[in-house]
């Protein structure tokens, strides 16, 4: 059967998929092709969600770093593949993933440039064996888990493209040499799409360190904006927008206050039905200016779907600029 066939739907499991359903090998990489697109058109499975919800209350005490793909994400190019390059795509679930190894060696290589003192990178990396060999080495004082997908994310793969511009001299191993006639050949692959968000959790197991973790945090996150993670970051793949994320103690907080609020204004906000009562808009936006973002969202969104479903939300009116500055303000780049 076709891979790409209109007919069927994207695979529940992209791993799967990419390991076992390549129909065949072609000079032109076609089936490749073929089956990467339908790839592509996955959505994340119902069912992570709740293992994500489980993974996010199993680390309580953990650092939170919110790491959002400014540019196309190539990790785990180098994995096993039928066909010529692979990806980080979580076993079990089959959604794109960081490895905490490759955060733990993006971190190490910005030790460097961020200017970390012996004793901190022994902290935050561990340090290798005494060189006489009298005392052995130990590993970094903190846990870097491997970074797990949003599970709000829509189809976070997409199908890319590597063109080899002298195919001859790469498969001749420099016995022919390259030159301006040769003929290009594009390669497909699968990677992920900017505006893609992952949570990075770091811990630290002894008592009375938890400023470290914040420490690594920001180094960690100062090399994904920087150095970028993952393959072809030359090529402007890997880079990342990164901020502090928040407990899942802090955010089932904020949930229960944004519902507070939401109640606490629906019926004012229900009182908006013509252009005579149009003006109240304001008055409740300002006030919801001065509400941390998070907690505003919903209310100011049950807001503008009054003012649209009563045909009052009109470009050029001081309530919808205000209100659409402040969902702006939410939705902005991270920090």
């Amino acid at each position: 059967m076709r891979a790409s066939r209109l007919d069927l739907p994207p695979p529940a499991h992209a791993g799967l998929a990419l390991q076992r359903y390549l129909r065949q090998h072609d000079d032109d990489h076609s089936a490749a092709k073929e089956l990467l697109n339908h790839i592509a058109q996955s959505q994340v499975p119902e069912m992570y969600q709740k293992a994500f919800e489980r993974w996010r209350e199993s680390l309580k005490d953990a650092v939170w770093l919110e790491a959002t793909t400014k540019t196309p994400l190539a990790i785990g190019l180098g994995n096993a593949s039928p066909i010529e390059n692979g990806l980080a795509i979580h076993h079990t679930y089959g959604v794109p993933y960081l490895p905490g190894s490759a955060l733990k060696g993006l971190l190490r290589r910005a030790a460097e440039h961020f200017g970390l003192s012996e004793k901190e990178k022994a902290v935050l990396l561990g340090e290798g064996p005494d060189p006489k060999g009298k005392t052995p080495g130990n590993a970094a004082y903190l846990v870097y888990w491997d970074g797990w997908l949003d599970p709000n994310s829509a189809q976070p793969f997409q199908l890319d493209v590597i063109t080899v511009h002298h195919p001859e001299y790469y498969g001749k191993k420099g016995a022919v040499w390259p030159t301006d006639f040769d003929d290009p050949n594009p390669v497909a692959f699968l990677s992920v799409r900017p505006g893609v968000k992952f949570y990075l959790p770091i811990t630290c197991p002894a008592q009375d360190a938890q400023g470290w973790p914040y420490k690594a945090a920001e180094v960690l996150a100062w090399a994904l904006e920087h150095l970028g993670l993952g393959g072809k970051t030359n090529a402007g793949y890997g880079y990342f927008a990164c901020e502090f994320g928040k407990s899942a103690e802090e955010e089932a907080r904020e949930r229960e206050e944004s519902a507070k609020l939401l109640e606490s204004l629906t019926s004012e906000i229900e009182k908006i039905q013509n252009s005579g009562s149009a003006n109240k808009a304001i008055q409740i936006a300002r006030q919801l200016g001065d509400v941390p973002p998070g907690i505003r969202k919903p209310t100011l969104e049950r807001l503008k779907q009054q003012l649209v479903s009563k045909n009052l939300w009109k470009e050029d009116k001081e309530y919808t600029k205000l209100i659409d500055k402040l969902l702006k303000d939410i939705k902005g780049g991270c920090k």
